[in-house]
């Protein structure tokens, strides 16, 4: 190589040649050292894992040979749920039965250790039960469509109120038809007692009871030794486990007062039980629910002439002319009589002639089923979600979902499968125009 070098004005100051050497012949410099490196590198790596690596580890697999004599020498922390079966055997049962058998008693509620002889107490129970279970069951694409899955801002109901996973399922049986045993027995309760046992109209509330008063109660029901039309055939119909539940279902909803309320008088009785199919259609207290009329006020010989009529046949009327026919004439007057003293509670008292509903009025005949959970005019009740002002599409998917079998629920599934699809958009239609508070 010939190199020549120049002053700042040009003049040449030297010529000559000149010519690399290298330390390995054919290879240049730079590669040279990028290969020490590298050998060092190598050769440090293996030192480090001579030194750090146990003179027991794949003695018997990937893993310390040393290992499981280590562990064994503690106390173990997993017991397994054979280990929870003496102590819980209805909650092992159930949970042997369900679903849930693959997920054991210790992810959910924490190793059990030396529990119970360490005397600390129980084991904690899942607090946030919404954040535990969608782990699983939130739904997601990637998931199987076998496995259960809720989308989380609908279920159980598209609200603000968010409701726990335990309030409506069994933790140990958590499948639909596994909902615990109080909440499906309340189903039938929310007519007459509400959904937050608060009671309805002339209907007592539940909610706070003393559950041996309430259980003790309803064994009078149930045995005959207090009679009632509405009462006593819901409670032959129960076995002594489930009005044990419901009993303590109610007296866990408030604080529970020792004391048992008077005992209401037989006009009390009497009264209430005749109200009974009454106010899905016209009010706890008579003041008319949506298209259908008021009561309260109205002439007492007025409402009675109204009751014969429907009794005699000279008025017709699906729902009202079967309810009348099961009355005598001495209920009649009692319940005209109740009625005409309740006073006037409609904001706009229409004239005391009731026409029969007209077509335009055909959605709100299908409400009757509704009013009991979902309030006279949509706006829920307790639990109970708020349904006016929702969007129709909404309203006529989750109905359908419900008649379908998409969802599944002891009270709305077989109303949405008595709905033609006219009706289900006739209701979603009526509840959508609905106005919320």
């Amino acid at each position: 190589m010939t190199i020549v070098k120049y002053s700042e004005y040009g003049t040449r100051l030297y010529s000559g040649v000149y010519q690399q050497t290298a330390i390995v012949p054919g290879m240049p410099t730079h590669i040279l050292r990028l290969l020490i490196l590298l050998g060092a590198f190598l050769t440090t790596a293996l030192a480090a894992k001579i030194f750090f690596t146990d003179e027991s580890f794949y003695r018997y697999g990937h893993y310390r040979g040393a290992a499981p004599a280590e562990l064994a020498v503690g106390d173990p922390q997993f017991r397994g749920p054979g280990y929870c079966q003496n102590c819980h055997t209805e909650r092992h049962t159930q949970w042997n039965a369900g679903v849930h058998k693959v997920v054991k008693c210790e992810i959910c509620h924490t190793p059990a250790a030396d529990h119970p002889a360490t005397g600390k107490g129980k084991l904690p129970i899942p607090a946030d039960t919404v954040k535990l279970c969608t782990l699983c069951h939130e739904k997601m694409p990637s998931r199987p469509a076998t496995q259960p899955q809720i989308v989380v801002k609908d279920h159980p109901y598209p609200h603000e109120d968010r409701l726990e996973c335990i309030t409506c399922h069994n933790p140990h049986a958590p499948s639909i038809g596994g909902l615990k045993p109080a909440v499906a027995l309340a189903v039938e309760c929310v007519g007459c007692h509400g959904a937050d046992g608060k009671g309805v109209g002339a209907f007592p509330a539940l909610v706070g009871r003393d559950a041996a008063y309430l259980k003790r109660e309803m064994q009078k029901y149930k045995s005959g030794l207090r009679q009632n039309p509405m009462m006593t055939p819901l409670m032959k119909a129960l076995s002594d486990r489930d009005i044990e539940e419901l009993a303590k279902y109610y007296a866990a909803m408030g604080g529970a007062s020792t004391e048992a309320p008077a005992a209401p008088g037989a006009a009390d009785v009497q009264i209430a039980g005749l109200t009974a199919k009454c106010v899905g259609c016209h009010g706890a207290q008579g003041e008319g629910v949506g298209a259908f009329p008021h009561l309260a006020g109205k002439k007492t010989d007025y409402l009675i002439d109204q009751l014969k009529n429907y009794k005699s046949g000279v008025r017709q009327d699906p729902m009202m002319t079967p309810i009348a026919k099961g009355l005598t004439d001495e209920q009649i007057e009692r319940l005209s009589h109740y009625y005409g003293k309740l006073g006037d509670k409609s904001a706009a008292a229409p004239p005391d002639a009731v026409a029969p509903p007209a077509a335009s009025t055909a959605p709100v005949l299908l409400t009757v089923k509704c009013v009991g959970c979902h309030g006279a005019q949509g706006q829920g009740m307790g639990a109970f979600p708020a349904i006016a002002g929702k969007e129709i599409a909404y309203i006529v998917d989750q109905l359908k979902n419900y008649k379908s079998g998409v969802r599944d629920n002891p009270m709305m599934s077989p109303i949405a499968k008595s709905l033609s699809d006219e009706d289900i958009e006739k209701l979603a239609e009526y509840y959508a125009l609905l106005k919320t508070e």
